[in-house]
């Protein structure tokens, strides 16, 4: 197999040679094909072909299993030659600044101040708590909240009537 030529290709060949021993009145078992096929890939294949070797029972290995094993790993090899130093879409990482900055460019203008809430609150100790669905404002919840109504005083008035003929006072 030459070093520019694809595994494709050269399984083509070989099921070619498998078609005219066929053709003659002899078979190609798939032993004799998966040996021909690990001892003649290209240098570049070799880790692959020692994997092989190693883990699996060369004897009793299909022919499209060994050819399936050498593709994907030569697949992986030519991603990582394209990626090169880059992502595994093509980009360069971020640095912090440049994530942040991309960040606030995709979340847009909110008309509010939560971003700046949201890092102050993550650092020492900030202000956790959330924005309070009564009143709007940050730093307590609804159920906290001063403006929530208290009881009426009629309610409070039975309240106390019923603790008192309860005789707990």
């Amino acid at each position: 197999m030459a070093e520019s030529q694809s595994l494709d290709a050269f399984a083509g060949r070989l099921g070619g040679m498998a078609a005219r021993y066929a053709a003659l009145g002899s078979t190609l078992e798939d032993a004799a094909l998966v040996k021909k096929l690990l001892d003649s890939v290209p240098n570049r294949l070799y880790a692959a072909v020692a994997g092989i070797e190693q883990f699996c029972d060369v004897g009793t290995m299909l022919f499209e299993d060994a050819l399936g094993r050498l593709k994907a790993f030569d697949e992986r090899l030519r991603r990582r030659d394209q990626a090169g130093g880059e992502g595994a879409d093509g980009q360069l990482l971020y640095t912090a600044a440049q994530w942040r900055a991309r960040e606030r460019r995709r979340s847009g203008a909110r008309g509010d101040d939560d971003d700046d809430v949201r890092s102050e609150a993550s650092r020492f100790g900030g202000n956790r708590r959330g924005r309070c669905y009564k009143c709007g404002e940050r730093g307590h919840f609804k159920r906290e909240c001063p403006q929530l109504k208290k009881a009426p005083a009629a309610e409070r008035a039975l309240l106390v009537d019923d603790v008192e003929d309860a005789g707990l006072l």
